[in-house]
């Protein structure tokens, strides 16, 4: 059994998705100009290591306070 679809549906897909399509940046970063992390910088230290322990910390942390608030 063959799906029906309308020539206007097929018309209207078309140019949706090419109009889609030309809404793509142009001058946005790309990933060859992107750079490794420096661990000789303190803001990478602290945004890239540091910050995601503490939320993993704090997560844990607040997961075991509820967990204790819903016994009692």
């Amino acid at each position: 059994m063959l799906l029906f679809i309308p020539k206007t549906k097929v018309v209207l897909l078309f140019f949706m998705t090419s109009f889609i399509y030309a809404q793509q940046p142009t001058q946005a970063p790309g990933s060859q100009n992107n750079s490794p992390i420096d661990l000789s910088n303190w803001f990478d230290i602290i945004v890239y290591i540091i910050l995601p322990l503490c939320m993993v910390l704090f997560y844990f942390l607040w997961r075991r306070q509820v967990k204790r608030d819903n016994e009692n």
